[in-house]
């Protein structure tokens, strides 16, 4: 379903095969923007800073952020502001890391899973996020003439990369 509304899916077996594949995706870009959950995930030899230059996400033109799930039946990427909202959302091109088991087959149960992990249990100090934005592919609009526009209101091209195994 993500696919059919526009956005694009790659998957690995292992972390390591998913962050070799996105750096070389990301060195046609100049700019970047890199949520704090997704720097560990883009190299796991070295310090993410060696090759990433942080900019103001508004102006680069590549985000990368870490999804907390995605949901099959509506194909969307469960997004949590842990990760930085302005990465998801600023920037033309969104690339989105997510683990395979972290796939779940309906919107409830992945917001079950998101409350369990952020409030287990009985345990004090669990706190949900402010926002939980379902990504469902690029960014679409016809509101202005009834053309369909990509990219108007959020990132016109999104690339959800999958980890078997992370």
């Amino acid at each position: 379903m993500f696919e059919a509304a526009g956005g694009e899916v790659v998957s690995f077996k292992t972390q390591g095969e998913a962050s070799l594949w996105v750096r070389g995706f990301l060195a046609d870009f100049n700019s970047l923007s890199v949520g704090e959950l997704a720097r560990g995930r883009l190299n796991e030899d070295a310090e993410p800073d060696e090759w990433i230059e942080e900019m103001d996400p508004s102006v680069v033109e590549a985000g990368v952020s870490l999804a907390f799930g995605a949901v099959a039946e509506t194909g969307s990427l469960i997004m949590t502001p842990q990760d930085g909202r302005r990465a998801q959302l600023l920037p033309p091109v969104h690339v989105v890391f997510v683990d395979q088991a972290k796939i779940y087959e309906t919107l409830s149960e992945g917001l079950l899973a998101l409350k369990n992990e952020l409030l287990p249990g009985d345990k004090e100090g669990g706190e949900l996020p402010s926002a939980v934005g379902l990504h469902s592919g690029p960014s679409k609009s016809a509101d202005i003439g009834q053309v369909l526009v990509k990219g108007v209101h959020g990132p016109g091209r999104v690339v959800t990369v999958i980890v078997e195994s992370h």
